[in-house]
């Protein structure tokens, strides 16, 4: 897919760290470091497949931050935890073949009340893997190889039964031929290695895969653009999507959603970490909007000249989008608990470069083009 092509990171920082004194989840007395200061766990991370147990194991290592970065309390796995040599095969529910009727409901974004409702609200965020029911409206692309193989390259986000928000990049252009078409979007998925998804003794329900019916690129989006403005597009979905308690909508900014300097922004998926490989479980992390005048002026030495409607977020070193989660969602809790999708994540130079935030396509600057494509759509 190309540099342009973003995903997720797990974060990274070189230097002298202080550390604590804590308690592994075995009960031990170790110090709390910054996870790639910490080798057990590391290797334990990039096991694949990834057994669940040490992604338990993982979460309950958490035991703060150092800026934006997560730490782990750090000590060995049990001795039962350090290889898995089983896989379950993933197993989806069928592809639609037919058509929903148009519900007049799926002609606008999700309602307040009915978005962004995340059931772990009363949790700290800004770690690194996420739990099994966070950020219900992550959705999956998915796209049919020139062999016939399905792959999935890009993300989005539920905005209501019908429709999912990515970026144009996702659905034209080159990954057309880089790819393949894109075929279905896959909701409520949490660990792609398997095919029923359990955490601590819960588990979630299936994935639901769905056909797409259309594709909404922005009409000004063009691969050609170095800034790749109006990077922003939508999916119609050929079946609704049903809401569970592991997939619902999101909500869009509206007049009073402000994002500048000061605010932190969190990106989620699936993508690619600094050890190469790709992550099977839903990853998190929390960023800062980085200031957009000294983001202009760094893109312009590239050759990219961004416009008003986009977002600079990141900047510090190792901890980004990077390749795969293209499409994905820059998001923001409001203060009553809620969350919206303040942006798309778009492009970027490289991958976790100090000092150079990614970029990702303002949602609010286009509240009034999505509402016009979901309204004419759904005729």
């Amino acid at each position: 897919m190309g540099d342009w092509y973003m995903c997720f990171v797990v974060t990274l920082l070189l230097g002298v760290v202080f550390s604590e004194n804590c308690q592994t989840p075995l009960g031990a007395i170790s110090e709390c470091v910054l996870l790639y200061d910490c080798p057990q766990l590391v290797n334990a991370f990039n096991q694949r497949p990834l057994p669940n147990r040490v992604v338990t194991f993982l979460r309950n290592s958490q035991c703060g931050f150092e800026g934006y970065t997560p730490k782990v309390c750090c000590g060995p796995l049990p001795e039962d935890q350090g290889t898995d040599t089983t896989r379950r095969p993933v197993v989806t529910t069928p592809i639609a073949t037919d058509i929903d009727p148009a519900n007049e409901e799926d002609s606008s974004p999700a309602r307040r009340g009915e978005c962004g409702v995340d059931t772990n609200g009363d949790k700290i965020f800004g770690g690194q893997i996420t739990e099994l029911d966070e950020f219900p409206w992550m959705a999956l692309l998915g796209y049919r190889k020139s062999d016939g193989r399905r792959t999935y390259q890009c993300g989005g986000v539920l905005i209501n039964h019908r429709y999912v928000l990515t970026a144009a990049h996702c659905i034209t252009g080159a990954v057309e031929t880089e790819v393949g078409t894109l075929v279905t979007v896959r909701l409520g998925e949490y660990d792609t290695q398997s095919e029923i998804d359990c955490s601590d003794g819960v588990c979630a329900d299936p994935p639901q895969e769905i056909a797409v019916h259309r594709t909404f690129p922005h009409q000004g989006y063009a691969d050609r653009n170095k800034n790749k403005k109006d990077d922003i597009g939508i999916v119609r979905l050929a079946k609704r999507a049903r809401y569970t308690y592991y997939v619902k909508p999101i909500c869009l900014p509206d007049l009073n959603t402000r994002v500048g300097p000061g605010f932190d922004v969190y990106v989620a998926g699936w993508g690619k970490t600094l050890k190469g490989s790709s992550s099977p479980v839903k990853l998190k992390l929390v960023l800062p909007i980085f200031d957009k005048n000294e983001c202009v002026n760094k893109y312009r030495t590239l050759g990219a000249n961004l416009i008003e409607r986009q977002i600079c977020a990141g900047g510090t070193f190792a901890e980004d989008a990077c390749r795969g989660d293209s499409g994905g969602p820059l998001m923001m809790k409001r203060p009553e608990g809620t969350w919206v999708s303040v942006g798309v994540v778009s492009f970027g130079y490289g991958c976790g470069r100090d000092g150079w935030p990614g970029v990702y396509t303002s949602v609010a600057s286009y509240t009034d083009w999505i509402q016009s494509v979901l309204e004419s759509s759904n005729q």
